[in-house]
């Protein structure tokens, strides 16, 4: 006889849903407000939709954890793993101590699956009295129309460990930030750098999309609380593109948070950087958000500071790509190894 399961709907407590800067007001699965008063590019409106950055958390004993996923579509992506698009993954763990445990994901056309994450008889080594902290990572590349999370109907739901603080570090950039083209949620760079700071991440990639745009720096200012906010877009538009929009976007934003730290990151070499002969146009690109930097601090802004991408991948740059472009697993790990710590003073944010 098949054991009852009991649903709970993660937007209910005790779980913690993180990583959605407007979950509080409109308990939507979107990166951007529904409705926003700015003129927001409708590309990039689409893309809100998409989940990356977005995490479930609980400390549970269940002896048995299903997942059950409604999705907005099915996999397109060639290029990306069915698992990575419109899969959750699992880690369990404390904060600075998760293991990644389980991936749930769809059958390439279809909108929806039902996953059990563990099950654990009565003679298992898991005692059933013990409390185990689950972190679930949203679908990077796909809308989530609905979550529900599944265990034995005895088993205990608690809230998690608090973050440091409350606090969010706000990401805005392009595929790569977005998470494109890890094998699973859990291995896009934001979602790792999560893992090793106790605090709420915030998403904002936009896939071909984050192009530096008033009506987008005018929305992502309104987010409040920030620790850090980190503009990696420079992939997305033309060398002047860039010139045009990065010292506008960071003035915008500075205007509702001048003192907030923010921090450029060039962008990791590409395949054809070298091999098609445009190294010079990377160059002066790297260059630009280096001399945007040192001009920033000129001017007295103490608390703008530059990552250089060209260095984030490694020796072995050209091995760390899926397509020459977006970074497989191996290259979001290189490149948070050698980012982290710029986000050290993280660690000390205050309340």
């Amino acid at each position: 006889m098949k054991e009852e399961i009991r649903w709970y709907d993660p937007k209910d407590k005790p779980f913690r849903i993180s990583g959605f800067a407007w979950f509080g007001k409109e308990e939507r699965y979107r990166r951007l407000p529904a409705q926003s008063v700015y003129d927001i590019p409708v590309s990039v409106d689409e893309l809100a939709t998409n989940t990356s950055g977005g995490q479930i958390s609980f400390r549970t004993n269940a002896s048995k954890l299903e997942l059950k996923v409604k999705l907005t579509d099915a996999v397109s992506l060639g290029n990306m793993a069915a698992s990575g698009q419109c899969g959750f993954d699992v880690y369990v763990g404390e904060p600075g101590q998760q293991m990644y445990y389980a991936t749930a994901f769809p059958s390439l056309l279809e909108h929806s699956y039902e996953k059990t994450i563990w099950e654990f008889n009565s003679s298992s080594q898991h005692s059933t009295e013990q409390l185990r902290e689950v972190t679930l990572n949203f679908p990077l590349y796909q809308g989530v129309e609905e979550v529900l999370i599944g265990t034995n109907p005895e088993a205990i739901i608690e809230q998690p460990t608090p973050y440091l603080s409350d606090k969010r570090v706000i990401f805005y950039g392009t595929s790569i930030t977005q998470g494109a083209c890890a094998s699973r949620p859990g291995m896009s760079y934001t979602n790792i750098l999560s893992r090793r700071f106790n605090l709420e991440f915030i998403n904002l990639g936009f896939s071909g999309s984050g192009r530096g745009e008033n009506g987008v720096a005018l929305t992502i200012r309104e987010i409040e609380r920030p620790a850090c906010f980190v503009l990696d877009y420079e992939a997305n538009v033309s060398y002047k593109e860039y010139q045009d929009t990065l010292i506008p976007f960071i003035e915008t934003y500075r205007e509702y948070h001048p003192l907030v730290p923010i921090i450029i990151i060039s962008r990791i070499p590409f395949v054809r950087d070298k091999a098609l002969g445009e190294y010079e146009d990377y160059q002066n690109r790297r260059e630009y958000s280096k001399i945007t930097v040192e001009k920033l601090k000129q001017q007295g802004d103490e608390n703008v500071s530059f990552i250089d991408g060209s260095t984030l991948l490694g020796e072995l740059w050209h091995e760390c790509t899926v397509d020459g472009i977006h970074p497989s697993d191996l290259g979001f790990m290189e490149m948070v190894n050698r980012m982290e710590s710029a986000f050290g003073f993280l660690r000390n944010v205050e309340l």
